[in-house]
């Protein structure tokens, strides 16, 4: 008798704490991507470069960065590493073969991800997280110390690179040097072509969005150190039993407060100091060191009193809600786009530029509690998300059941 490798594993044996941290870390992602959707793209990393940054603009700014920056990334890319091992099990247990299925997957995935940066948004990460499973998958048997060493090898090589990067500065050339300006700190100029661009139609963003996605892709090709190194650490931390029962609450509970500490101290100290230095090009590079760092030790924070909070016996109908936004993370994930782009870009509502960072925070509440329901209500009568279907079935080459029987 031949198993079904197309089957997903039964709810007995999935995690369900790890769906209920992807589901967090899905909603937090929205937090700062929103910033890319609706304001000038140098807004996202230098806040003085567009909209006002005074009274509730400036707070909302400063707990954004705070607790968002790169933290909920940081626990996705996490736990893509957890992913790919707890697949790769499955199917091996059933007999089959993890590596050609785990390839064609991230084949597919990384289509997906040409599809989006081009044909709807540049700020895609659905490409890089395909090229990095594909190469962390090589290392997935590997023992837990290596998996970590290699990790922080990787993460700490990409850090070097950008400390190192911030030496070149001042050698560069006057040309390079005004077009790392306009990427950085745009003229009022710059916006407004930026502003009147993406109030245009799909067809009039297209050559922007092509040259935007381009950059990000080409740039992320350096950053896959990063990403590559934070999915070990997922794989390493799911060979641990991080997210079962080996460690005490009180473990956890300690270890998250000690990181949360530090975590909080180097970003803050270096958010300080780049506005200290008035934001200049210095902070592009060497001036984001602080959060680089701080965000591992914040996501590894949060994940520990996540797991701690699913363990407890409150707040069950919150998590089964979490847990369905989990499982439907591509969905939610591109939905994102879907949403915002029709609420910014021309080609629906238009709105981009025109509104401030606390106007931010209610667009990403209301969407929380839009895919909360939605989530919830769709896998009440599904098996997968609309996007998982069509992943799942594109990898097995044949329709998978959708409905619940």
């Amino acid at each position: 008798m031949t198993q079904n490798f197309a089957e997903p594993m039964v709810l007995k044996s999935r995690l369900l704490n790890i769906d209920i941290i992807r589901g967090i870390a899905l909603l937090g992602i929205l937090v700062m991507n929103i910033q890319a959707f609706s304001m000038n793209f140098s807004a996202y990393s230098n806040p003085t470069s567009f909209g006002d940054l005074t009274g509730i603009n400036f707070y909302v700014y400063y707990f954004s960065h705070l607790f968002a920056d790169q933290k909920f990334m940081t626990i996705f890319s996490i736990l893509f590493g957890v992913g790919i091992v707890l697949m790769a099990d499955n199917i091996e247990k059933k007999g089959g073969n993890p590596s050609k299925i785990h390839y064609r997957r991230m084949f597919i995935l990384a289509c997906f991800g040409l599809l989006h940066a081009y044909l709807l948004w540049f700020g895609d990460i659905l490409f890089p997280y395909a090229l990095a499973g594909m190469l962390a998958y090589t290392v997935r048997k590997k023992p837990i110390k290596f998996l970590i060493m290699t990790a922080f090898l990787s993460i700490g090589f990409c850090s070097a690179v950008m400390f190192l990067t911030s030496f070149a500065i001042p050698l560069m050339e006057e040309a390079d040097l005004k077009n790392l300006l306009v990427v950085w700190a745009p003229t009022q100029e710059v916006i407004d072509k930026d502003i009147l661009v993406n109030q245009a139609s799909w067809l009039g963003q297209m050559e922007h969005r092509n040259f935007m996605a381009s950059k990000m892709q080409t740039n992320v090709l350096f950053y896959m150190f990063r990403i590559v190194g934070l999915m070990m650490i997922g794989m390493a931390l799911f060979k641990l039993d991080f997210f079962g029962q080996r460690f005490s609450n009180k473990r956890l509970t300690i270890s998250a407060v000690i990181a949360l500490a530090l975590g909080l101290a180097l970003v803050i100290t270096g958010n300080q100091a780049n506005f200290d230095s008035g934001w200049g090009l210095d902070s592009m590079m060497s001036g984001i060191q602080s959060n680089y760092w701080g965000s591992i030790l914040m996501a590894y924070s949060y994940m520990s009193l996540l797991v701690v909070f699913c363990r407890s016996s409150s707040l069950m109908i919150l998590k089964g809600l979490l847990a369905n936004v989990g499982k439907m993370a591509l969905t939610n994930y591109l939905s994102h786009t879907l949403i915002c782009g029709f609420i910014f870009y021309g080609w629906g509502l238009g709105f981009y530029g025109r509104f401030e960072r606390s106007d931010m925070l209610l667009f990403v509440i209301s969407i929380w509690v839009f895919q909360l329901f939605f989530s919830s209500f769709w896998m009440s009568h599904f098996r997968f998300g609309p996007f998982e279907w069509l992943w799942r079935s594109i990898t097995y080459g044949k329709f998978q059941s959708l409905k619940i029987t």
